[in-house]
């Protein structure tokens, strides 16, 4: 038996002022990176202002690199006084994916 990777559901009530009842919607992913004894996590960071981050996240969710869910929320990047340089209004998202132990 193969090992097939794990998925995770989405569950989502929609509320439509047209119609007489919510509509249901339920998403089913298939995650791209999970955590097993023979992967190795790689943490990666993509910093800079919310809208590039935010399209860099969903440019690696379209060449299904990552799901959009898997990334942490917007964080405060680093100050200054740290060994990289940022601007005030700089944010970042971090995602742990885990590779194949060669």
């Amino acid at each position: 038996m193969q090992d097939q990777s794990p998925t995770a559901r989405y569950s989502a009530r929609i509320l439509n002022p047209d119609a007489t009842e919510p509509v249901h919607l339920e998403l089913t992913l298939n995650l791209h990176s999970y955590p097993h004894p023979d992967r190795e996590p790689v943490k990666i960071l993509v910093i800079g202002s919310k809208q590039s981050v935010s399209s860099i996240v969903v440019s690696l969710h379209q060449h299904g690199f990552a799901e959009i869910f898997e990334w942490t929320d917007f964080l405060s990047a680093p100050n200054a006084d740290r060994p990289f340089q940022f601007q005030p209004h700089e944010v970042m998202k971090a995602l742990v994916k885990y590779m194949p132990r060669e």
